[in-house]
């Protein structure tokens, strides 16, 4: 059995990753209260989790259809 992922499909998992990527890969400022922890602009923050919640959900779809 053969399954194809389309370009938009492709589309959407690359740029779910570089979103997320250019998130997290940038310095963010540093918490005051605990060094461990930093801050990211919560718009930012929740933009990469929808677009995480898409690619999960693509991922699954193609999985399924392998089976």
């Amino acid at each position: 059995m053969k399954t194809e992922i389309t370009q938009e499909q492709l589309d959407q998992l690359w740029n779910a990753i570089e979103y997320t990527r250019a998130t997290i890969s940038r310095f963010p400022e540093k918490s005051k209260e605990d060094p461990e922890w930093v801050l990211i602009h919560g718009g930012r923050a929740h933009s990469s989790r929808n677009f995480l919640d898409q690619a999960f959900n693509l991922v699954n779809q193609l999985k399924k259809e392998l089976k």
